[in-house]
């Protein structure tokens, strides 16, 4: 099936991930919800569970942190509770080029798992620790919280991978 911007924005608005699109054309899918999505089409929790199995996917394919970000404040479902202390476990490229991702748990454990695991594969892991006040959270999702890292707030390292 061929897709167009409008045919994947569809798609996504309902909370399904279509992985064999390239990068470009999902670049412009974004673009697209950003401009002319009115908020009632989004699905916000089939959205936000698509989000935490295939954000990473998307946001390496996007290549556009902003843009994710104009897209998720409206698409997902928002959060109404107290500020958490989250941890990240985050690949060492990313975090020293500022491009801190959306993705938190609130385990030391799951964080550091990613940290030195899957994260450190290409330039080694850093396990980070914020807080994030409630107005910084997009989304709660099976215990892994979808965050505005613009917002987060005392972002500290905590501690550093090899590549491996």
């Amino acid at each position: 099936m061929k897709h167009s911007p409008q045919s994947l924005a569809k798609q996504f608005c309902l909370g399904l991930y279509v992985n064999v699109v390239d990068a470009t054309l999902w670049r412009a899918t974004f673009a697209y919800i950003a401009r002319h999505a009115d908020d009632s089409v989004f699905q916000k929790s089939a959205i936000a569970t698509l989000w935490a199995q295939y954000g990473g996917d998307l946001r390496a394919k996007i290549k556009d942190d902003a843009l994710v970000l104009t897209v998720l404040k409206r698409a997902l479902p928002g959060y109404d509770g107290d500020g958490w202390t989250l941890y990240r476990g985050e690949s060492w490229f990313l975090f020293d080029g500022d491009q801190i991702g959306f993705c938190w748990t609130p385990s030391e454990d799951i964080a550091t798992t990613y940290a030195k695991g899957l994260n450190a594969v290409d330039s080694g892991g850093v396990l980070l620790k914020c807080y994030a006040p409630a107005e910084a959270i997009l989304a709660m999702q099976n215990n892994l919280f979808i965050c505005d890292p613009t917002r987060l707030l005392r972002l500290t390292t905590l501690s550093l991978f090899a590549k491996l």
